[in-house]
């Protein structure tokens, strides 16, 4: 009897953990799985994208070069100006994860507005941001 005991406590332990791990990350691949992703060439310190790379309702597109140690999100706002942020956090150097809302780190919960600004610590410096400007359709990021 206690074989079963201890089958039954082993599934239930692993559907468990499957469910808790489903919605930890759910939100995390449902933010940054509609987001556009463009890896142009830096060139002369320089990343250059088309207008067009904002499709819909975006409000960011990743960029990802392999000179860079982190991607760069490029933010379009209501008034159509461009602003581009490092997607590092500033708490302890890690990856963002970005959405359309905002910027979130998943090593200790620390979150970005779309300007860049810390909206939840541990983090208490705003994001890195790159000069950026539009030139004739297109967005250039200087690095």
């Amino acid at each position: 009897m206690s074989g079963t005991r201890r089958d039954f406590i082993k599934k239930t332990c692993g559907l468990c953990a499957s469910v808790a791990g489903i919605a930890i990350l759910a939100p995390t691949l449902q933010g940054c799985s509609s987001l556009m992703r463009v890896q142009p060439a830096l060139i002369e310190g320089k990343l250059s994208l088309p207008v067009s790379s904002f499709v819909e309702e975006a409000k960011v597109v990743i960029i990802q070069n392999k000179d860079l140690e982190y991607d760069i999100a490029v933010v379009k706002y209501l008034d159509k100006t461009y602003r581009s942020f490092e997607m590092r956090c500033t708490h302890q150097e890690t990856s963002l994860v970005p959405t359309n809302s905002g910027f979130h780190c998943n090593m200790h919960g620390s979150s970005f507005s779309l300007t860049g600004k810390v909206n939840n610590k541990p983090a208490t410096e705003n994001l890195k941001e790159f000069k950026t400007f539009l030139d004739s359709g297109i967005i250039q990021v200087s690095i």
